[in-house]
């Protein structure tokens, strides 16, 4: 059974990665607007400055180049990870218990720590551990039924 426990919470971690992989890309996109905008600024004063206008439009369009490819790639990655937590969401909404569904969204989708989601929902870290191990089994026989692990 203790197989079964873990192999249901990896796949309920399975999106892990993709979260954190598309928060960085969004904090470059960040980066990227930043940029543009201070290109755009320089652009502007570049008619009464010693600057080079030339250079700093092509500064500028490679910048506007950079910044819709990694909006683009950013929208791929939201798509396909809004996709898979709304696979995660389906199969936790089907544990039935309010308490279990908490923290298991908690946990799975809103990416919170344990003792992070004891805090949210005033229990202890003991009942906290109770409650993933009792979400844990019953959502290994879900996803056991659905073939998923």
């Amino acid at each position: 059974m203790r197989e079964e426990l873990y192999r249901a919470e990896l796949w309920l971690n399975r999106n892990f990665n993709d979260a954190k992989r598309l928060e960085a890309d969004e904090r470059m996109l960040e980066v990227l607007e930043g940029r543009l905008a201070s290109c755009v600024a320089k652009y502007e004063t570049d008619g009464t400055q010693s600057r080079d206008s030339d250079a700093a439009r092509a500064r500028h369009e490679d910048t506007l180049l950079d910044y819709s490819t990694q909006k683009q790639k950013v929208e791929t990655e939201s798509k396909k990870l809004m996709a898979e937590i709304t696979k995660t969401r389906a199969a936790i909404d089907e544990l039935g218990d309010n308490d279990l569904i908490a923290v298991a969204v908690d946990r799975y989708i809103n990416r919170l720590r344990w003792k992070d989601i004891s805090k949210v929902e005033h229990v202890s870290h003991a009942t906290v551990y109770r409650l993933r191990l009792k979400m844990l089994e019953k959502m290994a026989e879900i996803l056991h039924k659905k073939n998923l692990i």
